[in-house]
């Protein structure tokens, strides 16, 4: 091969590479597979994980702090023996960086399981999930907050 053959193949793979990336980093997708990393991250009990993609100055409409969240979700959800959340992203809104996502419940448990997956999938309203991005980095995009109109819950409980 000659040296402007290996030039014409890498400045074309180069091309395709940018093409990519400028197709994955895009903030819609990334507000959907940030949403999907978030579900995952409970999914599978990662907290680290989901500190990672809490901003720190997270809070909703029931009082509720990065902490506050953690602690709670790790003793929550420790009450299932497996769990599965499916979801489904209905819409974004790029103006204020929202998720709008019907979210599902499915596993094995204790009564608090049962009454957490029963709740969750008894609601009628999806999930808002309202994510910002906090540097010029395309991949930087953390939650700020939830909203779920129909949905109570307690903040008497201390984690």
């Amino acid at each position: 091969m000659n040296f402007r053959r290996i030039a014409l193949i890498s400045c074309a793979a180069l091309l395709l590479l940018a093409g990519y990336l400028a197709w994955h980093w895009q903030p819609e997708r990334q507000i959907r597979e940030h949403t999907r990393q978030l579900l995952k991250a409970v999914e599978r009990r990662k907290w680290d994980s989901m500190r990672t993609l809490l901003a720190e100055n997270y809070s909703d409409r029931w009082g509720h702090d990065k902490e506050f969240v953690l602690k709670g979700c790790e003793q929550v959800f420790a009450q299932f023996l497996f769990l599965k959340v499916e979801h489904e992203v209905t819409a974004v809104d790029l103006a204020t960086g929202c998720a709008t996502t019907r979210v599902k419940m499915s596993g094995q448990g204790g009564p608090a399981a049962q009454f957490v997956m029963s709740t969750v999938n008894g609601l009628p309203e999806p999930f808002r999930f309202f994510w910002e991005q906090r540097s010029g980095k395309p991949w930087d995009w953390h939650l700020v907050k939830v909203e779920q109109p129909t949905l109570e819950v307690a903040r008497q409980f201390e984690f």
